[in-house]
């Protein structure tokens, strides 16, 4: 898995690079800062772990890796949200599910997490997911006001856009908590309480 991760690592730094080179010889600050942007994106994992001494399994790397390469690189770099139909709905959906993740992962850490308390744990798991996702708006709006563009659609769909995004996450956090109910409830160790072990035994 550690190999996976750096080869993601390494694809998405020498892509976001590569497709740098047009948008800077053709002064396209925006483009180029979304193109280049991506390196440290991508090393965020890799920072946590050496310069804050935060433990971070191998898997969880690899879903924000992942994520990061259908979300940044494929959808805003190669431009796919605006080639493929609703792909940005569908990556607001998966950032729910991701999101989900790390808010249990931050109860983990915290040691809060209980397998006895599991409305509270639900509860928190997709506060944490629309907490996530309105950082995301303010920092779209935030970038468009800054770049004069227009990230969040607002001059076409109004506040529509956004909400829908919001709304998309949201249904991912529940479609996460649908999914840790089931395995708490039925002792099923699938995928959400396998990651619990995993992290539990670092």
């Amino acid at each position: 898995m550690k190999k996976i991760n750096i080869l993601l690592i390494l694809v998405l730094s020498i892509g976001g690079i590569i497709y740098s080179i047009n948008p800077i010889m053709n002064g396209l600050l925006y483009k180029a800062l979304i193109c280049l942007s991506v390196v440290p994106v991508a090393l965020v994992p890799t920072i946590f772990k050496y310069l804050f001494k935060i433990k971070i399994t191998s898997s969880t790397e690899f879903i924000y890796l992942i994520f990061i390469f259908f979300s940044h690189f494929l959808g805003s770099i190669v431009n796919l949200y605006h080639i493929v139909n609703n792909y940005d709905k569908i990556m607001h959906l998966i950032s729910g599910i991701v999101t989900a993740f790390f808010g249990l992962l931050i109860l983990l850490y915290l040691k809060k997490y209980n397998n006895k308390t599991i409305f509270f744990n639900v509860l928190f798991i997709i506060a944490f997911v629309l907490m996530i996702a309105s950082f995301w708006e303010f920092f779209e709006f935030f970038n468009d006001n800054l770049f004069r563009k227009d990230a969040q659609n607002v001059l076409t769909t109004g506040v529509a856009d956004t909400m829908k995004d919001m709304i998309a996450a949201f249904i991912g956090s529940i479609l996460f908590n649908i999914m840790y109910i089931y395995e708490e409830k039925t002792n099923n160790t699938i995928i959400i309480k396998r990651f619990i072990k995993e992290i539990q035994s670092i």
